[in-house]
């Protein structure tokens, strides 16, 4: 009997328009520096926040053109890659390198490619800045990509990224306009039964809580919504196996104070009928060395450990900085 899941990807393949060919575009590559950091310059090495553990982080300077502004994160299983989207319309790739009990232990060379339109162009040929700002990554059950974004907020489905195929697009929720358009579709993900969690970056009117909408078994979608607290905002979220949700989020005040939190959302949380409200499992303070954390992506280690990857965007900022860190999720 077919799953659930690949009744709904039979479904969105049905729908899709036959893709043509389309043109090659050159990756960017250029000096980089990779400079393994701390989490903690005053005690180097694992530290233990909440539930997680640091395991290695690494500083990532690119002199390619806009370099920077990185978001959403995917992880490959095998942990032999990372593939991130960023604000100006690109991907960007690395190689990974892991020891034998999973830890991070370097990244390869970052190449950077743009995302191509519906039209089969790079998107930042041919759309107005406001447009190419991509925030969201999902890796879908058979291994296709989307990709969510804010400002015109929606979502692509890449079908095969090596060839650069034109993506396809996802049909949204009506209340999609209604979101703000520098706060939108922060974040999609693949929930273990193959429904698709997205919800957005902040709420579309005065309160507190969060649009955020489940993609169901018949294509329809569901509004569950997202309560903030604190005055965080969502930047990312991972769907364990298990079925926790791991919820990444932000807290900014200037000039230059920041926070980041991890909170976890249960699976029952999104049957409920009730917004989600996960509870906060681990606080990172400016103690640290902590950036604007919008990426979040997770793998399964050698003896069943999770490992958790977290990716920051600069905003194409100086006195910002891209770091990749790695986490083990502790029970």
């Amino acid at each position: 009997m077919k799953s659930a899941s690949l009744t709904r990807l039979c479904l969105l393949g049905a729908l899709a328009l036959t893709l043509a060919a389309c043109n090659t575009f050159m990756r960017d590559t250029g000096e980089q520096t990779i400079t393994p950091v701390d989490l903690d310059p005053r005690n180097p090495g694992e530290v233990r926040i909440g539930n997680v553990v640091f395991l290695a982080g690494y500083k990532l300077d690119f002199d390619a053109r806009f370099f920077g502004g990185l978001s959403g994160l995917l992880i490959a299983g095998d942990g032999g890659s990372m593939l991130a989207v960023t604000d100006h319309g690109d991907w960007v790739e690395a190689p990974l390198n892991h020891d034998s009990t999973g830890r991070l232990t370097g990244v390869g060379t970052v190449t950077m490619s743009p995302l191509i339109g519906v039209d089969g162009e790079a998107i930042d040929t041919i759309l107005e800045p406001q447009e190419r700002d991509a925030e969201g990554l999902a890796r879908m059950p058979d291994g296709r990509v989307m990709v969510s974004f804010e400002r015109r907020h929606r979502v692509w489905v890449y079908d095969d990224l090596a060839q650069e195929h034109e993506p396809l697009e996802l049909d949204l929720p009506e209340t999609i306009t209604r979101l703000p358009g520098n706060d939108g579709i922060e974040t999609i993900t693949f929930l273990p039964d193959g429904r698709l969690l997205m919800i957005a970056e902040e709420p579309a009117s005065t309160g507190t809580t969060i649009d955020a909408w489940i993609l169901e078994d018949d294509l329809t979608w569901r509004w569950v919504g997202y309560i903030m607290r604190d005055g965080f905002s969502v930047t990312d979220a991972t769907a364990l196996p298990d079925g926790r949700i791991i919820v990444l989020e932000r807290w900014f005040a200037a000039p230059m104070s920041l926070r980041i939190r991890l909170r976890e959302l249960t699976p029952a949380m999104l049957d409920s009928g009730a917004p989600l409200d996960g509870v906060p499992t681990v606080l990172f303070k400016q103690n640290l060395i902590i950036d604007n954390f919008e990426g979040l992506d997770h793998r399964i280690g050698p003896k069943g450990e999770i490992f958790l990857y977290m990716i920051s965007d600069d905003n194409f900022a100086l006195l910002q900085a891209t770091y990749l860190y790695q986490f083990r999720l502790d029970p």
